[in-house]
């Protein structure tokens, strides 16, 4: 297992790309690196405040996301991977190597039904969802006008369709749709590097054409010490499971249900306790938490690759499992 911390900072900056007129941003950058929380939340403090209110071209010659995260990871005293969002809709990841890539955030209604669940799963049932889809691809190879072009007619084919008859998603799981996705953008989208599908606001598939990846969020409330005198609060977590690796029979690495289901004790330990009478706890801090659930739950779900803890939107810590990376 390995631990890493998450916090985020935001600032408000006006820039001109290309031949755009000035326009403003509300920016938020999340850093995610091996060190304290509260040492990465003021270092990142730092470097983004720089940006606060400032003419985004004085300070780069060409203040698109990726050069803008480039800036900010340069001002950084440790090696972080870094996510900025310049609109809800698109942004850039940068890794700590210096790897980038921008992504698009869009989505489409549309209902579905599951052919291969067992009988009364209530996926069975023609139903339907808001989906999410985020592409990620090469920043040095893409924009986000080639990823929108490429995104649109795609959205006009899925958008307030029935999904099981379209070709090829006679099956419309999460994770194949991700994969159907991915066949059709590949070709059309040179250095495309993953897509993304949210199937709820909770629950999602990622592949990168190698492996599948999903994740479900979960909410629970806790006590924790609060000084060292016997006193407590409370606080509300997010906790995000994230799983890996192929699909079975059904379309899914898991289901959703199923990785509720096999939380579920994990669940009633945290939910409405004092997290420090854990057995076997170490801390009570995100990392600590963290690192608690993986031990739990890593031996029944195998697949199990990362735990995200945060104790707002934004900031907390991931438990990272050998051979995940961000």
């Amino acid at each position: 297992m390995r631990i890493v911390h998450c916090a985020a900072a935001g600032f408000e900056s006006a820039r001109r790309l290309a031949s755009d007129e000035a326009h403003g941003h509300s920016f938020t950058v999340s850093a995610h690196a091996a060190t304290g929380l509260a040492s990465l939340r003021a270092r990142l403090h730092e470097a983004t405040q720089a940006l606060d209110y400032r003419d985004l071209n004085q300070v780069l010659p060409s203040p698109d996301d990726a050069a803008l995260a480039d800036w900010i990871a340069a001002r950084l005293p440790m090696a972080a991977d870094l996510v900025l969002r310049s609109a809800p809709d698109r942004g850039v990841e940068r890794d700590a190597d210096g790897t980038r890539r921008i992504w698009l955030k869009s989505g489409f209604e549309a209902a579905h039904q599951l052919p291969h669940v067992p009988a009364g799963h209530q996926c069975g049932r023609l139903h339907g969802h808001g989906f999410g889809v985020r592409l990620l691809a090469d920043a040095d190879r893409q924009d986000i006008a080639a990823l929108q072009a490429a995104w649109a007619p795609l959205h006009a084919q899925l958008n307030h369709a029935y999904l099981n008859a379209l070709p090829g998603l006679d099956n419309p799981t999460s994770e194949n749709l991700a994969a159907w996705l991915w066949q059709r953008l590949g070709a059309v989208v040179p250095g495309l590097r993953a897509v993304d599908v949210f199937e709820t606001a909770t629950a999602g598939s990622r592949y990168d054409g190698h492996r599948f990846r999903i994740w479900k969020e979960m909410r629970f409330e806790a006590a924790v010490p609060f000084d060292g005198h016997g006193r407590y609060t409370g606080h509300s977590y997010l906790v995000r499971l994230h799983l890996a690796g192929q699909v079975d029979a059904r379309g899914w690495v898991r289901d959703f249900g199923e990785v509720k289901a096999r939380f579920k004790p994990c669940y009633a330990r945290l939910d409405h306790h004092p997290l420090d009478q854990l057995p076997g706890i170490g801390a009570t801090d995100c990392a600590g938490i963290a690192g608690w659930i993986a031990a739990q739950f890593a031996a029944g779900v195998p697949e199990l690759c990362r735990v995200d803890v945060l104790e707002n939107d934004h900031d907390g810590a991931e438990c990272r499992l050998a051979g995940e990376g961000a």
